[in-house]
C-alpha cells in the first residue's frame, strides 16, 4: 500500500468520525490535519524555491560586515542645532492626545444636542378684538 492510499483512508476516517465522534475530538483532528497541511505546504514551497534557483545560497547578514563610511575630507557635516525651546516628543504627544480628546468630546456633545427631545414652545398669544 502506498502513502497516497493510506493518506486517503485517514482522511476518510476523520471525515466519518466528524459526524460520530465528540466535538473535542473532531476539533483536535481538524487541528492536526490543518497543521500537517501547513507543514507540507511550507516544505513544497521551500523545495520549489530551491529547484527554481539552485545557485542561490542563504544570504548572510551584511550588517555586521558593513564598512564604515568616511566623509570627504573637504566636507564637514553641519552641526545639528539643539534648541532648548523646542517641545519634546512627549510634550507633542500629550498635546496631540489633548486635541484628539477635545475633538471627541465636542463630537459627543454635538451628538447629544442632536438627540435632545424637542421642547414645546410657549403658547402664542392670540389677538383678541
Amino acid at each position: 500500500m502506498d502513502y497516497k492510499t493510506e493518506m486517503r483512508k485517514l482522511i476518510d476516517i476523520v471525515k466519518q468520525q466528524s459526524f460520530e465522534a465528540p466535538l473535542e475530538s473532531t476539533l483536535e483532528d481538524l487541528t492536526t490535519l490543518s497543521t500537517a497541511v501547513k507543514d507540507l505546504s511550507d516544505r513544497i514551497n521551500t523545495r520549489t524555491k530551491k529547484s527554481l534557483n539552485p545557485n542561490d545560497k542563504p544570504k548572510a547578514n551584511k550588517k555586521g560586515k558593513a564598512k564604515s563610511m568616511n566623509p570627504f575630507p573637504s566636507v564637514k557635516p553641519l552641526p545639528i542645532p539643539q534648541s532648548k525651546n523646542t517641545p519634546s516628543s512627549a510634550d507633542k504627544l500629550q498635546s496631540l492626545k489633548q486635541i484628539d480628546f477635545n475633538k471627541k468630546r465636542d463630537d459627543f456633545v454635538a451628538k447629544q444636542q442632536a438627540t435632545k427631545p424637542i421642547t414645546p414652545q410657549s403658547t402664542i398669544p392670540t389677538l383678541s378684538n
